[in-house]
């Protein structure tokens, strides 16, 4: 038999025999690796950590909703799913979780922060963004100021930039705005201390601050308190009292 057909053919099997050597080394080394991680007790779930800015919801409320439980094998825990779910919650402004090495779930929650109420068919909670994100309930806070003449698919940008427009002005350092209303013909008016303030449709940074200038000698008359100020003339306060 030719002799270097011989050696090539060892030198063959040599070969072969070393990757199959590795690739049964590597597979015991995946293998090991994986009871590590998934079977044995080494990774498992000893805490749930809960950070963020809460105040209607609480750390224990966060990890019911996440439905991670104390014993639960850290890598096989479904952060988008555990994400989702506490996403679901309509007071969550946004959540983040991630895995802390060797036995926590991280949970980052914020929560919207009411700012007003939208009264159309139904009574919704609005937060600083602007955006509706819960319907009104029992439990909710109510002493918010309250958005009227809109319906839930309006455009209210307008009466939210005018309601932090007034928390700005030297006004809200003595009157807490009560209602922002729309009308298509007048305008914009806020309520303050149950008196009508008519803005009209612009310049609300200037009329808010001419009627504070002059408010103290407006603010009654024989005795009679205000019904409405009405400002749509720039410059000119029109003033109806009660009597």
């Amino acid at each position: 038999m030719d002799m270097k057909f011989l050696r090539r053919f060892f030198s063959r099997v040599q070969q072969v025999s070393l990757i199959t050597f590795v690739w049964f080394v590597m597979m015991g080394c995946l293998y090991g690796m994986y009871q590590l991680v998934f079977e044995r007790s080494l990774f498992i779930v000893k805490n749930i950590e809960v950070d963020g800015r809460l105040v209607h919801l609480s750390s224990d409320d966060i990890k019911t909703y996440s439905g991670i439980k104390l014993g639960d094998n850290l890598f096989s825990a479904d952060l988008k799913k555990i994400q989702k779910s506490v996403a679901a919650n309509p007071w969550v402004l946004e959540v983040a979780v991630s895995r802390k090495i060797p036995s926590t779930i991280w949970i980052y929650v914020n929560e919207h922060v009411p700012a007003a109420l939208l009264a159309a068919d139904e009574v919704y909670m609005i937060d600083e963004e602007g955006d509706i994100f819960k319907d009104l309930d029992g439990m909710d806070e109510k002493n918010l100021p309250i958005l009227t003449g809109l319906s839930r698919n309006s455009d209210i940008g307008a009466s939210m930039r005018l309601l932090n427009t007034y928390r700005k002005s030297s006004l809200a350092n003595y009157f807490e705005p009560e209602e922002i209303n729309f009308e298509r013909a007048r305008g914009y008016s806020v309520v303050i201390s149950n008196i009508v303030v008519r803005l009209g449709f612009d310049e609300f940074e200037s009329k808010l601050e001419f009627l504070y200038s002059m408010f103290s000698a407006i603010s009654s008359y024989n005795g009679n308190k205000i019904r409405y100020v009405d400002l749509n003339m720039p410059g000119k306060a029109v003033v109806k009292y009660d009597g």
